[in-house]
């Protein structure tokens, strides 16, 4: 019998060829539309190692040497040549660290003259300076005073509580990981998600699992209320799994961040954890407690002691009916305030941080703080990486340092560049960089006004990590170079390695 084999007008083989020189002429506009912002070039798909760009169209990417192949990540979104410089600091542990109210003055500049135009589609080489290999630049350390690295935390004796996503629990595995691995705390998590099966919560506490997080994942004991009310109604599931050992329970939300596990078991330690008690931190905005009242602020973090829990249990359904507020830490404020004698503690530190725009004036300030609230909505910062410097020199994150006059490293945030120096008066104060940041002096401090353009060059930290033992910190300014080398105008980005390695004083 005879069978007949219909064949498409078009083979496999000719849709993929089509469909690759449909993607390069496309790829192409884009580089072209591209160009002048100093976007990164586009990388063809299939793993090829082509790329295309306006000024070379598809050209093979040739890898750079290990030291400086990072430089490629996608995720950096830099452009194709960049301005990069390396600066290597020696960090001293010593117990003559100056207090942070101070800006430790170094003479050596920070960044200093010396910069190459790297191509980083061929092997990351020097376009500015060819015969002279990067990997071959010397990096004379700057030595700078920095604490011991934290005690490891132990935060056994509390519960954490949270009601969000499972996508969001997913997507903020790398933040919680930075303050809970390891501490022994139980992370307790309300999954709202009406669709989500055993499955998947098991797959997550898998996922936190391999972190050294203890999670436990639970469903709503009420799916009528929302994720607010969910914050209030977790104090029936918080008693549920304490155990003899808790004496803390904590309520945050999915994006509060703790810089220093260490910081807060001190802070715990420092309270009775025997009495009803209830601490937590105000918001930075007037206009916030005056509507919302005196009370701790959810993203802030909010820690109760077990016997104010105990004492609150019975009430949770009464507070929820009563309540006009359907804010969690609204909720719990005045289920607090209506049935025990308990008072707030406000303890500064513990950040809300209901602030809108660019918060630098915040991070460069010279503050420590307890928490971060709000860093990737109201404002971005990746706090994890930004923290990571914690891990190594304990109360040096966000320590600031003035180089040759001009420089200011908020270490683990920025490196600022004051075209006209800046003294020791303005570093006292807060640059208002932030929404309406004049209005916030009664409650962050006195302020100083934001710098004008070009008045300051800043290099905001985009990465972090640990390599050959020592810390690697990447910090980025976009678009700063306005001219390459061979006389075609163009963005470049700039980029300062600082590679950080620790030592012992003598």
């Amino acid at each position: 019998m005879l069978v007949t084999r219909c064949h498409s007008p078009i083979s496999h083989r000719g849709i993929t060829v089509i469909f690759i020189i449909g993607t390069v002429f496309l790829l192409t506009l884009l580089a072209k539309q591209e160009h002048n912002r100093g976007t990164r070039q586009y990388e063809l798909p299939f793993g090829i190692g082509l790329a295309i760009s306006a000024q070379d169209g598809v050209h093979a990417v040739k890898q750079c040497s290990p030291e400086l192949d990072y430089l490629r990540r996608k995720e950096y979104g830099l452009t194709r040549n960049v301005v990069y410089r390396k600066r290597c600091i020696r960090g001293v542990y010593s117990q003559d660290v100056n207090s942070r109210d101070s800006v430790t003055e170094v003479e050596s500049p920070l960044l200093g003259s010396r910069a190459d135009v790297l191509d980083l589609d061929d092997e990351c080489k020097s376009i500015s300076s060819p015969n002279s290999p990067v990997e071959a630049q010397s990096c004379e350390p700057i030595t700078l005073q920095v604490s011991e690295p934290f005690p490891t935390a132990d935060l056994s004796n509390v519960i954490f509580g949270v009601a969000t996503t499972l996508s969001r629990l997913q997507d903020s595995i790398p933040q919680f990981s930075h303050w809970l691995s390891g501490t022994g705390a139980l992370f307790l998590a309300i999954v709202v998600d009406d669709s989500v099966t055993d499955d998947e919560l098991d797959a997550l506490e898998s996922m936190y699992e391999a972190h050294d997080i203890s999670l436990t994942t639970i469903r709503p004991w009420n799916c009528s209320f929302d994720v607010n009310e969910q914050h209030f109604a977790i104090l029936h599931d918080l008693i549920d799994y304490s155990t003899h050992e808790t004496q803390w329970v904590a309520i945050i939300d999915d994006d509060t961040f703790f810089p220093s596990p260490y910081s807060i078991s001190q802070l715990l330690a420092s309270h009775n954890a025997s009495e009803p008690t209830y601490i937590g931190g105000l918001s930075e905005s007037q206009g916030a407690v005056a509507y919302f009242g005196h009370m701790a602020y959810g993203g802030a973090g909010v820690f109760m002691s077990m016997p104010l829990v105990e004492q609150l249990d019975s009430h949770v359904e009464d507070c929820l009916a009563q309540s006009i507020t359907r804010q969690g830490d609204g909720l719990l404020n005045d289920c607090i305030r209506n049935y025990t004698q308990t008072e707030f503690i406000a303890i500064p530190g513990l950040h809300q941080l209901d602030m809108r725009g660019d918060l630098s004036g915040f991070y460069e300030s010279g503050t420590f703080p307890l928490s971060l609230h709000h860093w990737k909505s109201w404002h971005q910062a990746p706090v994890d990486k930004m923290a990571k410097i914690a891990s190594f020199c304990g109360d040096c994150f966000l320590q600031r340092w003035k180089f040759g006059g001009d420089s200011i490293l908020a270490n683990g945030y920025s490196i600022s560049q004051y075209q006209d120096g800046i003294s020791q008066g303005e570093l006292d104060l807060i640059e208002a960089t932030w929404e309406e940041a004049m209005g916030y002096e009664a409650t962050m401090g006195r302020m100083r006004e934001k710098s004008g353009d070009g008045k300051k060059k800043s290099y905001r930290l985009i990465d972090a990590e640990e390599v050959d033992g020592s810390l690697r910190q990447v910090f980025v300014l976009h678009g700063a170079s306005d001219m390459d080398l061979d006389g075609e105008e163009e963005a470049m980005d700039e980029v300062v390695e600082l590679r950080w390695e620790w030592s012992k004083s003598d």
